[in-house]
Order: C-alpha cells, then sequence, then structure tokens
C-alpha cells in the first residue's frame, strides 16, 4: 500500500509532504495561542471513536481541508478564538510549506478552566 502523501507541482519540480508534518504544523500554530489547546480525548472517548486534534485531508483540487478538535479556557470568546485557531492554521500551513488550504473547520469539544496555582507553587 502507498504511503499517503500530499503532492504539489513547483515551478522547479514536485514537492511531497507527509500528512503527518502538515498536522504537526497545524498543531504547533494551535499550541502557541493563549486560552485554546487541542483537544485530547479522555476516558471512553478515546475507547469509543474520540479524534485527537488535528486531521488533514488533501481534496482532489489539490488544497487541504483541515479539521481542528479544541478546548477553550473559560472566560475567552469562544468565536473569536475559533476564528483565530482558522486564521493560524491557515497561515502555518501557507506559509511554512505553500500548500493552498480550502477549508479549516475548528469543532469546540470542551470548555475547561485554568489551572489555578495554590500557595506551596503546584498546578492544581
Amino acid at each position: 500500500m502507498p504511503e499517503a502523501r500530499v503532492e504539489m507541482t513547483l515551478p522547479l519540480g514536485k514537492l511531497r509532504v507527509r500528512p503527518e508534518v502538515l498536522v504537526r504544523i497545524a498543531s504547533k500554530a494551535v499550541e502557541q495561542m493563549e486560552g485554546v489547546r487541542l483537544w485530547r480525548p479522555r476516558g471512553l472517548a478515546s475507547v469509543f471513536g474520540g479524534e485527537p486534534g488535528v486531521e488533514v485531508q488533501a481534496t482532489e483540487s489539490g488544497a487541504l481541508d483541515v479539521n481542528v478538535r479544541i478546548g477553550v479556557m473559560y472566560g475567552y470568546p469562544v468565536q473569536e478564538v475559533a476564528q483565530g485557531v482558522q486564521q493560524a492554521v491557515r497561515e502555518a500551513l501557507e506559509g511554512m510549506v505553500g500548500v493552498r488550504v480550502a477549508r479549516v473547520n475548528v469543532y469546540v469539544q470542551e470548555v475547561f478552566l485554568p489551572e489555578v496555582e495554590i500557595e506551596s507553587g503546584e498546578s492544581v
């Protein structure tokens, strides 16, 4: 079975990129944002098909469709955070790889509380 890759034709030749590389670039863009984290399935969700973080699929036109599952920290405006994630992922992929991004779908899976530090300096 051939390994899945995203292939682009450039002026001097072809560029092939493994989807895992694209996923890592998109994940890094999300991780650098304030008030958001990539969603990771826990408990029964991890057993019964919970999809983690980022999925990248190439369309027939050669562009990318990206699905991003996130958690938003309580107190942050969900719509603004989701729009920021869309923009950051699009800019990261288009800027670093030069691939066209057709869609960035953002799914807010959870709202989480910020970590608080107790007097001993430990995070809770």
